[in-house]
């Protein structure tokens, strides 16, 4: 006869069961997300004069791609450096304003009631839903023909400065979740609303407002097609991006230079993420929380 297995037991294997399928499938996903950045990092120290696209070095590793790209760089009219710091100055301060506007509108809608906030609130969400593509060349003749913007960098930098539906809405999540205990305690002792976001609000919201800083870098840092559209006839103009996508200017490009810049311009967004890992992940869990 087979022995019978409690409840208990059966309880206990299948748990152990689901927490194996749930390890195999993280580790699988962690798998295919790694993967392109290592096969990248294999094929940039491939010889940089190499056709083929083989994912480890055919022979010694070679860092002549990596010095290749920087000396392109400096005879396309803009060194790495340049363009590096031309993407900080465009992003920098939409993403410090636009986070603020976006963290003050959503302490607005959570806390604040004033009469129509549903339908404001509703109405900035369905703008979430508007593809960007659809904006791009009404944006595009305002900026040059309106503004006269064409080849400036303020297109890229002025619309960040009011924020986004998206962060928005994120940051309103979670302030949903903080007490309002804190706030109504603050306000007896005579602290105004702003006195109330800047002092109480935004210090205890720190793991959400680092999150949406990492996640509004790496979106403007990325972009393309905003600095292709407005810069791009400036080479002294150009970002990161730009200058990654030019080493792929014909076919016959070598996969390996072509890597190699693509590992320099992860560099910044990957020192970022570490740094702030902690506060990211905090961040994203506790505004799951209500």
């Amino acid at each position: 006869m087979t022995p019978k297995i409690d409840k208990r037991t059966k309880r206990k294997i299948a748990s152990i069961s689901g927490k194996i399928v749930a390890y195999a499938i993280l580790v699988l996903m962690a798998i295919i997300f790694i993967f392109p950045f290592v096969y990248a990092l294999g094929v940039s120290f491939n010889n940089p004069s190499s056709a083929s696209f083989t994912w480890l070095p055919t022979g010694t590793i070679d860092i002549g791609s990596y010095y290749k790209f920087f000396v392109e760089a400096d005879a396309n009219g803009i060194p790495v450096w340049r363009a590096f710091l031309n993407t900080i100055l465009y992003v920098t301060p939409p993403i410090i304003v636009g986070v603020l506007c976006s963290a003050m509108a959503a302490y607005g809608f959570a806390r604040v009631d004033f009469k129509g906030k549903q339908i404001v609130f509703y109405i900035m969400l369905a703008t979430m839903v508007i593809p960007g593509i659809i904006t791009m060349v009404p944006s595009f003749l305002l900026f040059q023909d309106v503004y006269h913007w064409d080849n400036t960098p303020w297109p890229l930098i002025v619309p960040g400065m009011f924020g986004s539906a998206m962060t928005m809405f994120f940051l309103y999540q979670y302030f949903r979740t903080l007490p309002k205990e804190l706030e109504e305690a603050a306000e007896i002792d005579g602290m105004s609303k702003f006195g109330v976001f800047f002092k109480i609000i935004l210090p205890l919201s720190t793991p959400a407002i680092i999150t949406q800083i990492i996640l509004s870098f790496n979106g403007c840092y990325n972009d393309y097609m905003g600095p292709l559209l407005y810069v791009n006839g400036e080479p002294s103009m150009r970002t990161m991006q730009l200058l990654i996508v030019s080493t792929q200017a014909s076919n016959n490009s070598p996969y390996p230079l072509m890597m190699a810049a693509s590992i320099v311009g992860l560099i910044p967004t990957l020192i970022l993420y570490l740094a702030c890992q902690k506060y990211f992940t905090e961040g994203i869990a506790m505004t799951g929380m209500k």
